[in-house]
């Protein structure tokens, strides 16, 4: 029992660090670089914005 719930948190643990790297990671500097990574009939609405790239309606 004590090793099932050893191998668990070592899991918890492994996961939380990947998470901490992939957010790390920025998208996008520029508009542009949303419209290279997502193309399509819309990248027109997509923007930069705060390192991310999101969907502007309106």
């Amino acid at each position: 029992m004590a090793g099932i719930l050893k191998i668990f948190y070592i899991a918890i643990i492994y996961v939380s660090l990947f998470l901490v790297v992939i957010e790390d990671e920025r998208e996008c500097v520029t508009d542009a670089d949303c419209q290279k990574k997502y193309p399509g009939p819309y990248e027109h609405l997509l923007k930069c914005v705060s390192g991310y790239c999101v969907g502007v309606t309106g």
